[in-house]
């Protein structure tokens, strides 16, 4: 009996951590993992309803209408964003996709927020919510999502209540200058090197728009995983930053114990250079049942 009871003890005390590690992950929602087919490979996106719910709604509308597949990345900059849909202007002839209201920040209550940096140069605290680079303002109660590479967010014209169909990826240095003036409702978990591979237009002639057809990079296909085969949605998990391990990971970065870093650079982090990781969930082993003998 003592040896059963040691051997049970021995068995808790090796799986307890294995437990405590998965628990700081999160699978991906089926609903919210896009995956954005290009003939460089697959683009993996996780949407964000919680900022901006009527936008992550009409992407998935257009998605299951098949709207995006055979158009292209029209509009790339380098070091800036990459736009894709049916072209600028176009949309606004489309009556059954009608321009949404901008959703641009949402009220901080109900949100869990680990911050990276007070006092941002372009916002009083970022930090990270469910894995999204953020910020937030405490005066008001606002949060919004950050303008870093992988972002994904809705093309509008002047007006805020313009976007309807088009949307974009920044791919470049984070032009924080469109913090919560745009409806941003994603960002990429995977797959951003080939949203780099796109090819570019010319920032100086028509704002980056790529006038021959055939020089943009077609959009083959795209898929919400809830509407695939249980089998075949690639199982995302994102680490969850609301958690010590996270925490821990914050601190690693700013204050750097390498002793390449001979001159300790300031403990001030850009949130933006803060990588989540992503990975593809471990195949789950099923404890085999105890034989009668």
């Amino acid at each position: 009996m003592r040896r059963s009871l040691w051997g049970f003890l021995a068995l808790l005390a090796s799986v307890q951590p294995i437990f405590a590690k998965e628990a700081e992950w999160r699978r991906v929602a089926p609903e919210n993992l896009v995956l954005i087919e290009v003939q460089y490979g697959t683009i993996a996106l996780e949407l964000a309803p919680q900022f901006a719910p009527a936008h992550a709604a009409r992407f998935r509308a257009l998605i299951r209408e098949g709207f995006y597949d055979g158009l292209s990345f029209y509009r790339v900059i380098d070091g800036f964003v990459a736009q894709g849909g049916i072209g600028e202007g176009d949309d606004k002839k489309l009556q059954a996709w009608p321009a949404l209201k901008a959703e641009m920040e949402r009220p901080s209550a109900g949100l869990s927020f680990t911050l990276v940096q007070s006092a941002d140069l372009f916002a009083g605290e970022t930090g990270f919510i469910d894995g999204f680079p953020a910020a937030r303002d405490a005066l008001d109660g606002t949060s919004w999502l950050v303008h870093c590479p992988g972002l994904l967010a809705m093309a509008r014209d002047d007006a805020p209540d313009t976007g309807a169909t088009e949307f974009y990826i920044v791919i470049g240095q984070a032009p924080r200058r469109l913090d919560r003036i745009m409806s941003s409702f994603g960002r990429v978990i995977d797959g951003l090197e080939h949203v780099q591979k796109l090819n570019r237009g010319d920032p100086e002639v028509d704002s980056g728009v790529i006038a021959e057809e055939a020089a943009r990079d077609k959009i083959i296909r795209m898929r919400i995983a809830a509407d695939m085969p249980e089998a075949e949605r690639p199982p995302y998990e994102v680490m969850r930053t609301d958690t010590e391990a996270f925490e821990k990971r914050l601190d690693e970065r700013r204050y750097p114990a390498s002793p390449f870093f001979f001159r300790k650079p300031p403990p001030i982090l850009d949130v933006c250079t803060v990588s989540v990781p992503v990975r593809l969930a471990p195949p789950r082993i099923k404890p085999r049942r105890a034989t009668r003998r």
